[in-house]
């Protein structure tokens, strides 16, 4: 007979598997149900060599997951039923000191026990009563207090060993949910249950937390099924040869059919805006749409984009600020299987013409001064089809005109057909344009998923738009920013924290220098912003004196900082209070080489290169000839399933920025220069082109830079190698200074003096101090330095003030 091991929930018993333990034995199961809360159950599976079934209700689930990587051999596959894995309402430290007293410990779990009692047994029970099933009666007779006592010390024990990562194993895990459960919420669950490989979700009708006895059927049936297949809501993306679920529409779809009434956006108009009185206590009015309608909207736009001649793996490039009609074009050109290209708002014509170029549209949508602009751009006048948004009479349609009536079919895809094109910057050359394919996106979503998961009552305000995507496919409340991205402006921040405060915003995702922005906003206008769970930056780093900034005006949020680029996101991880942990150096004045981004993506493989420009060829250069020595400092390279593989018809980008290995596995090469130390920190030191060589040394501009910030009449700043004769590269500080600064004024030798003495105590040789007017940054994030422009800037002496 095949052995079956149930372990119980919390509150639980091993008598609770008595009705499942006799209808598997005529089946050929004998099943043992142990004590979840002891490790006996560990003897029983591991008593011959023979791979058992583990099943485990609720809170027996987190007891087998959590032992599951040392047992695993031991184990044929795991069913969870109505698992409760992760915390969803935590026992404070407080509460949890007083229960562990004695004698109050025990009088307030018993006052608790019979507060709670009814109700929860009411939602254990939920849809079924206990005049529906005569068994809930004897689940009723076996609850009182110390079991409920028994319950808050083992949540304790689970709080203090979270399940993390690390325990993801290969074995096959089923998960049976109950449609009307109101103990676990399956949202938060799926944040653990979809990292296994091979899992499967099962949802059982008219079904409860109590499924375990009323519904014994539906559990045999999965315990008679063949494991280890995905459910298909969760491998969009992943199906062979042409397939409708390869299309990333298909999470829409998806949210349509769970939670259509859940609002989907919610933004501020233009007129609303602009009739603000600039106070973040004033609410700015929001509309908002809901999953069914914007679905409905979506569909509406494909289909006349079908009626013009838009077809399958045609270009559209859309090019619209953060909006709601932005995201509905985006999503009906890859509903119908064409190629949505997104360009920045802030792009130049410069930016316009390569990305046109490269990718042949059909279509361009956009307001009448973007296309006054584009027809001055060669490389647009064989586009066919324009596509008016707002006032304007120079297109072929117009924007309101195509949503139409009648619904559009989903387009089948396979798995690696392009889903959108994005383009870098172009700062260090032209821009090249990412083929983000719909497996790609799907795999970017689950990455991001594991990073910086959602609960259903999230509410989350992304500056990103390519966030924003991830958000619609994790179906939570996407609050769009009322910022013009292309002109940061002095109200920016006003904006963001009346947004935070006033609509219950509760995680945002915000670039550098909007972080900075707010955080000095805040802090001027004694704001705290009190409902932030989690805050999210990235593209490009962040210093610690920035992080600590933040924390003084959200002392209770986690902050995120994500190391990724257009081409991979995320690679690495950090939350804002590990990158604060006290550090070797005692001396506030000497800090380390580079910026710490945290642990590495488990989603990832990565190595680290010489310093090479140009191709890297395998078979002239095999890895042993080209990695660097562990914890020496290389270029950052990777590869995965959110790795992207190649440019959209740019064979040239591919030779220059990417690795082809024996495996046929794409190596993505970031142009970063890091290294990892003894705890498995990744830390940044620079970029591979900004490197600066100086008498035979290689010096980098991270730390420098954090150097200059702290200064404290720095506002922006720059460290980079200029051609000299002598040297090779001399070495430059150039300082921005702060608005307030009067120049006239200003002790330029004094500060010069400082910065000198400063740099020689970190050992990083300064030739040159400039003071500019203003420090070029790149326009889409408006946080990294424009080195090349910086440094032809350098050569007029009318940019330099000091």
């Amino acid at each position: 007979m095949k052995t079956i091991i149930a372990l119980h929930g919390n509150p639980g018993h091993p008598e609770d598997w008595t009705l499942l333990k006799e209808a598997v034995q005529p089946l050929g199961y004998n099943l043992h149900a142990v004590k979840a809360d002891s490790d006996e159950w560990l003897n029983l599976l591991t008593q011959d060599s023979s791979k058992k079934i583990l099943l485990g209700h609720s809170w027996g689930g987190y007891r087998i997951l959590k032992t599951l990587p040392a047992y695993e051999k031991y184990v044929e596959q795991v069913i969870l039923v109505t698992p409760y894995l992760k915390p969803e309402r935590e026992i404070s430290p407080i509460a949890g000191a007083l229960l562990k007293l004695p004698v109050l410990g025990d009088a307030l779990i018993k006052s608790n026990f019979a507060k709670s009692k009814d109700s929860f047994l009411k939602d254990l029970f939920h849809p079924w009563s206990l005049a529906d099933h005569p068994y809930l009666q004897k689940i009723t007779e076996r609850f009182d207090w110390n079991l409920w006592q028994k319950t808050a010390f083992n949540k304790m024990k689970m709080q203090d060993n979270p399940w993390t990562s690390k325990d993801v194993v290969k074995t096959p895990v089923t998960v049976v949910y109950g449609s009307d459960d109101k103990i676990t919420d399956e949202s938060i669950q799926n944040q653990i249950v979809t990292q296994y490989p091979a899992h499967k979700i099962v949802k059982t009708a008219k079904a409860g937390h109590s499924l375990l006895w009323s519904h014994i059927q539906d559990i045999l049936k999965v315990l008679q099924e063949k494991p280890g297949m995905s459910h298909p809501s969760e491998k969009i993306g992943y199906y062979p040869g042409a397939d409708e679920r390869n299309n990333v529409i298909s999470y829409m779809e998806k949210h349509l059919r769970e939670f259509p009434d859940r609002v989907a956006l919610s933004w501020v108009s233009r007129e609303t805006l602009a009739k603000w009185d600039g106070n973040p206590h004033t609410p700015l009015k929001h509309d908002q749409i809901t999953y069914k309608h914007f679905a409905a909207r979506i569909n509406s736009f494909a289909r006349g984009l079908l009626d013009i001649g838009i077809q399958k793996g045609d270009r559209v490039i859309i090019f619209l600020p953060m909006s709601l009609d932005m995201y509905t074009a985006m999503f009906a050109v890859q509903r119908i299987g064409a190629i949505a290209v997104f360009l920045d708002s802030w792009a130049r014509s410069h930016h316009l013409g390569a990305s046109a170029e490269c990718v042949g549209p059909k279509a361009m949508i956009s307001f009448n001064m973007a296309f006054e602009l584009v027809n001055q751009v060669p490389e647009f006048q064989s586009m066919p089809i324009r596509i008016m948004y707002g006032p304007g009479d120079k297109c072929t349609h117009r924007f309101e005109e195509l949503l139409k009536k009648d619904p559009s079919p989903i387009a089948a895809v396979e798995s690696e057909f392009t889903a959108l094109i994005t383009f870098t910057t172009g700062s260090t050359g032209k821009p090249k344009g990412a083929n983000r394919t719909h497996r790609f996106l799907s795999a970017q979503h689950h990455a991001l998923s594991h990073v910086i998961p959602y609960t259903e009552v999230d509410k989350d305000m992304p500056a990103f738009p390519i966030f924003s995507l991830n958000n619609l496919a994790s179906g939570v409340t996407t609050v769009l920013p009322a910022l013009d991205l292309a002109a940061p402006s002095e109200r920016d921040s006003a904006i963001l924290a009346c947004q935070i405060l006033n609509e219950n915003i509760n995680c945002t995702t915000l670039s550098p220098s909007m972080l900075v922005g707010l955080a000095r906003y805040c802090k001027e206008k004694n704001i705290i912003l009190k409902g932030l769970r989690r805050v999210v930056t990235g593209g490009a780093p962040i210093s610690k004196d920035d992080v600590k900034a933040f924390y003084d005006i959200a002392p209770q949020t986690e902050l995120w900082i994500l190391y990724g680029s257009t081409e991979a996101e995320p690679m690495a991880h950090i939350e804002g209070r590990d990158m604060l942990k006290e550090s070797k150096i005692t001396d506030p004045e000497i800090i380390e080489e580079g910026v710490n981004v945290g642990h590495i993506s488990e989603d990832i493989d990565f190595k680290f290169i010489r310093i090479k420009d140009g191709p890297v060829d395998l078979k002239d250069s095999p890895w042993q000839k080209i990695e660097v020595p562990n914890g020496e400092i290389g270029e950052f390279i990777c590869t995965g399933d959110h790795v992207c593989r190649d440019y959209y018809n740019n064979p040239d980008a591919f030779k220059t920025t990417k690795i082809l290995d024996e495996k046929d596995r794409v190596w993505h090469r970031t142009g970063d220069l890091a290294y990892i130390d003894s705890d498995k920190n990744l830390w940044i030191v620079g970029r591979v082109n900004n490197a600066i060589e100086r008498a035979g040394k290689y010096y980098f501009p991270v730390r420098s830079e954090v150097l200059l910030k702290r200064f404290d009449f720095t506002y922006r700043c720059a460290f980079l190698g200029v051609p000299d004769s002598s040297l090779g590269q001399a070495t430059y500080a150039v300082v921005e200074l702060k608005q307030e600064i009067d120049s006239k004024s200003f002790d330029f030798e004094a500060a010069k003096k400082e910065i000198r003495r400063v740099f020689e105590k970190n050992k990083i040789p300064v030739d040159q101090i400039k003071f500019v007017k203003k420090i070029p940054m790149d326009p889409r994030h408006h946080s990294k330095v424009e080195y090349k422009v910086l440094r032809d800037q350098l050569n007029d002496p009318e940019v330099i003030i000091g």
